[in-house]
């Protein structure tokens, strides 16, 4: 998750394909696709520069019962371009237009990788009657740079204010728009900001036997479960799953894991 190695394998991951579904939002084009009729509405949102494709590993094998909709963010995928520095709360009113215009009458189960979790916290805490139930994917974590602190107290700041400046600069050089909302690292919105239901998060915890980078170490990967854990059992109906061989993209790694998850999840949405 550390975020300059983290960009460029994302950068480097992208499956890019065209979709034949544009819808304006907002002034914008954004690329999308809607999957089935099912009982149960899930919004996909893709990790950082994916786009939607960053869905494609489970894509074709999604549980019948769904309606799934997933589209790509401004500036990623073959969306509009971006412009200046946009935050969470600017993607979320994109998805929430997004869902008006489809007409999307339904409550929405959200599904999110990555930094998309932060765009699904927010439109969750916007529109707390819409959304039932959330699965979050490796999410984000403002506590990634206290990681690096923790086990390296003599130069572990510095690392993380250096890997900033490159992050924004290769932000800049890329037009990306997201870079200084993904180091923003304020507290995530947690049970208080999100009424009670049901959560499940699913932490890529894999560890590595020659690990290059400090992020990977054992101790680093034990850390970040334990954080990822944190957050989200303090929901009443919170739960946390440890990836145990998956790195950040635990959809690529681990499909079946996600996809299980999911299907438990839906079925949680029901009993409630």
């Amino acid at each position: 998750m550390h975020q300059k190695f983290l960009l460029i394998m994302i950068f480097s991951m992208i499956s890019f394909f065209t979709c034949a579904n544009t819808i304006t939002v907002n002034n914008s084009e954004l690329e999308y696709e809607v999957k089935g009729d099912g009982e149960h509405v899930v919004l996909f949102e893709a990790g950082a520069i994916s786009g939607m494709a960053g869905w494609d590993s489970i894509w074709s094998n999604l549980p019948e019962n769904v309606k799934a909709i997933r589209y790509s963010r401004r500036g990623e995928g073959h969306s509009s371009s971006c412009s200046g520095n946009l935050t969470a709360i600017d993607y979320a009113k994109d998805a929430e237009e997004l869902v008006r215009t489809l007409q999307i009458k339904a409550p929405i189960i959200s599904v999110s990788h990555s930094y998309g979790s932060k765009v699904a916290r927010t439109f969750t805490v916007r529109n707390p009657n819409k959304v039932t139930a959330m699965l979050f994917v490796d999410p984000i974590n403002p506590r990634d740079v206290d990681i690096i602190e923790l086990l390296d107290p003599t130069s572990g700041k510095e690392s993380n204010i250096k890997l900033k400046e490159t992050d924004m600069k290769m932000g800049k050089d890329n037009g990306w728009c997201l870079i200084n909302d993904i180091w923003d690292k304020t507290p995530s919105p947690s049970f208080g900001d999100i009424k009670n239901i049901p959560i499940t998060l699913i932490a890529g915890v894999k560890k590595h036997k020659n690990s290059e980078r400090l992020f990977d170490t054992n101790e680093a990967r034990e850390l970040w479960g334990k954080y990822q854990s944190e957050w989200v059992l303090k929901f009443p109906r919170g739960k946390a799953v440890m990836a145990h061989k998956s790195g950040h993209f635990v959809q690529d790694d681990e499909p079946e894991l996600v996809l299980t998850e999911l299907k438990k999840l839906l079925i949680r949405v029901t009993e409630n």
